[in-house]
């Protein structure tokens, strides 16, 4: 609907694709039940306990895109509240399905018998995916301190699905804590097992957490992304030297470190100019060159910043 939907013009018909989001959810719930025992008010997620997993999924999936494009309509408090109730759904759904892997495979079985639908992973993926875009809307509104508690649970989420079906195997329950934060479950980084999607999480994290006056914790993620970075793309990988972007400007501001800030800006562009002449060789758009030129732009821009206010406090001291 998002990418089809197109009126004479060049913009999406945004009220005819809400309707038909509408609609679809309403499609989805037609013939179920969708009181709770212990609430009077209507609701789809009541109704999520009655259904296959797979005709829930779809249902998320509808909340989702219309979360998607409330955020595209500037509408981002109402994609929030979207993409939370979608959430709750998915860890309902996440629930149902680790109860009925149970009952097939029995307490003792080592290899349970397949659920119809998704898969465990494929509700974990759901709801920490879903974690992540209300963090991303968060964070691009300045709202650091929900951003940064969204960032958290996606990435505490994230180490505990992955820990616990290492050692469980993914068709043994798995289901989330109702209250799950960094302080319950440990989220230091283990190397071996990280992923690309907790580097970015990571990334992120640090990012709010700066702007909340957490630069200390702020500094352990970004050295946490950066470190799986450098091990899953290599030293030379964009994603590097856009963290070290970050790490720079936390250094150069809250944690008060130029000399710091300056390495790190410094790499960060020596990484930005390599991409750029392997690019110029490879015969890639002008677009992604005209990106990395940008971050070029503004590594220089840092690093000019930086040298100059070193300057200006080196001559302070002699004079």
């Amino acid at each position: 609907i998002l990418e089809v939907m197109k009126n004479e013009g060049d913009g999406v018909q945004w009220e005819k694709a809400i309707s038909l989001f509408q609609e679809a959810e309403q499609n989805y719930l037609y013939g179920y039940d969708q009181k709770g025992q212990d609430d009077t008010t209507d609701g789809p997620k009541a109704a999520i306990r009655q259904m296959t997993p797979r005709h829930a999924e779809s249902l998320i999936n509808v909340r989702s895109n219309m979360a998607e494009l409330l955020r595209q309509r500037g509408q981002h408090e109402a994609a929030v509240e979207m993409l939370r109730s979608a959430l709750d759904m998915a860890r309902e759904v996440l629930e149902n399905v680790s109860e009925e892997a149970d009952r097939k495979s029995g307490a003792n079985s080592i290899t349970p018998t397949p659920v119809a639908g998704p898969t465990l992973d494929e509700q974990q993926n759901t709801i920490v995916d879903l974690l992540v875009k209300t963090a991303d809307i968060l964070l691009s509104n300045d709202k650091f301190d929900e951003a940064a508690e969204a960032y958290e649970q996606a990435l505490s989420s994230h180490v505990f699905f992955r820990r616990w079906n290492k050692v469980s195997g993914t068709g043994n329950r798995a289901v989330l804590p109702a209250t799950i934060t960094a302080a319950s479950t440990n989220i230091n980084l283990d190397i071996t097992t990280a992923t690309t999607l907790e580097a970015a999480i990571r990334k992120n994290l640090g990012q709010a957490l700066a702007q909340i006056g957490k630069g200390d914790i702020s500094l352990g993620h970004y050295e946490a992304s950066l470190a799986i970075t450098r091990k899953i793309g290599g030293d030379f990988h964009m994603e590097v030297a856009h963290t070290l972007m970050g790490m720079g400007a936390l250094h150069g501001g809250p944690l008060r470190d130029v000399s710091r800030a300056l390495i790190c800006f410094k790499e960060a562009l020596h990484i930005y100019r390599t991409n750029l002449e392997e690019l110029s060789g490879a015969n890639k758009s002008d677009e992604e060159a005209e990106e990395i030129e940008r971050h070029v732009q503004s590594a220089l821009k840092n690093i000019n910043l930086i040298e100059a206010a070193l300057l200006k406090d080196k001559e302070s001291k002699q004079s």
